[in-house]
């Protein structure tokens, strides 16, 4: 806002609204470090009805979403309207943390059953909106008090999801455990999450895409012991959600990743509200044994190529349906990363992906693997 001096001179630097007292609004910050570097804020529809009414008059959308869900005996539509959308100049090169703002607020909407999105964008943002799924609903209207030309938008929230989530979003018994966490914590790759020296610790880890190693320490090598590689959909860091131990292993972002964070607090408010939550975290533990049995297996008694085929197959399940072409699905993961992921020098892992590109059952660019095939 000061940046491009759409606001009046502020010596506080504070800009609030009456919807900021609101109990239905929610202002997501992103902090690089102790520095907030972006942010959004999501309102939903109340008595006061949204900020974007203030900028243009959505009645007549409104009455057509409820005689929409009237005519198909649905529960009436919940608007909501995301705004205050700004970012650091420095930091606006980052598509992820721009895309995990925006996934912060569809977890917000999603979880408060919220069906459509209205808002008024900025002419010169509007072919942004546009590649989210938003569509004008009328002309540009100019408002003097700002200097600013809107455009009202509207789309579904199943469509902002989607875009968020690049495809439709798979929800499972992880999913479900996170589902009130609203806390996306954005790494580049090398960046370390905990380490053995962590003596409080009280976060668990969900990867929303990206690939995490877990190691140990040694006593007599310098080198620390790799135990396993985790990429999209998996669980690690659990256990002090149920003890007071230190962390005994070290964990490490191999590629650039996405995790989302489960304090032990909001887990333990949690299962204390809804005995049944506590039920869903035994079957993850128990999907997690398995899993790491499996892939014990894998690591003592597979061939080079097995071990390939294995985590290719990993990789599949974490794959996203493509936007333009959702009967194939992607990992934003090139060579490099799958290299490190198998454990396999880089020209043999090249060589395996090449030959099942060549086979047809991948396409393979030098950031990318997509999958031709549903994963088993």
């Amino acid at each position: 806002m000061k940046e491009y001096a759409y606001m009046q001179a502020n010596p506080q630097h504070i800009i609030m609204d009456m919807f900021d007292g609101m109990p239905d609004s929610y202002n997501i910050i992103a902090y690089d470090g102790e520095t907030p570097v972006g942010t959004i804020r999501v309102v939903i529809d109340g008595a006061l009805r949204l900020p974007a009414d203030q900028m243009y008059d959505f009645n007549q959308y409104r009455m057509q979403l409820i005689e929409q869900a009237q005519s198909q005996d649905l529960p009436l539509p919940l608007l909501a309207n995301s705004g205050m959308f700004a970012i650091d100049a420095r930091w606006r090169n980052r598509r992820d943390l721009f895309r995990a703002l925006f996934k912060l607020s569809c977890d917000i909407g999603e979880v408060r059953g919220v069906t459509d999105i209205i808002t008024t964008a900025n002419i010169e943002t509007l072919a942004l909106y546009k590649r989210m799924g938003l569509k004008a609903l009328g002309a540009q209207v100019r408002h003097e008090h700002i200097s600013v030309s809107m455009v009202p938008m509207h789309c579904t929230m199943q469509q902002i999801t989607q875009w968020a989530f690049g495809g439709p979003r798979t929800h499972s018994k992880l999913t479900e455990l996170f589902s009130q966490c609203y806390e996306y914590l954005l790494v580049s790759a090398g960046t370390e999450i905990f380490n053995t020296a962590d003596e409080n610790a009280n976060e668990a880890y969900l990867i929303s895409s990206g690939a995490i190693s877990i190691t140990m320490d040694t006593t007599t090598e310098q080198q620390d012991f790799d135990l396993a590689t985790l990429t999209a959909g998996e669980l690690f860091g659990e256990s002090c959600l149920f003890d007071e131990q230190a962390r005994t292993v070290n964990a490490t972002a191999i590629v650039n990743t996405d995790l989302l964070v489960l304090k032990k607090k909001d887990f333990w408010h949690q299962v204390n509200q809804d005995q049944s939550y506590m039920k869903v975290v035994l079957q993850v533990m128990e999907q997690k044994l398995r899993d790491v049995g499996r892939r014990a297996l894998i690591y003592a008694h597979a061939s080079r190529e097995e071990r390939l085929a294995f985590f290719l197959e990993q990789l599949a399940k974490t794959a996203q349906p493509m936007l333009r072409k959702p009967h194939q699905r992607v990992v934003r993961m090139g060579g490099h990363a799958f290299s490190v992921i198998s454990g396999i020098k880089r020209d043999e892992s090249q060589a395996f992906l090449e030959r099942q590109a060549q086979a047809g059952c991948i396409g393979l660019t030098e950031n990318s693997i997509v999958f031709y095939r549903e994963a088993r």
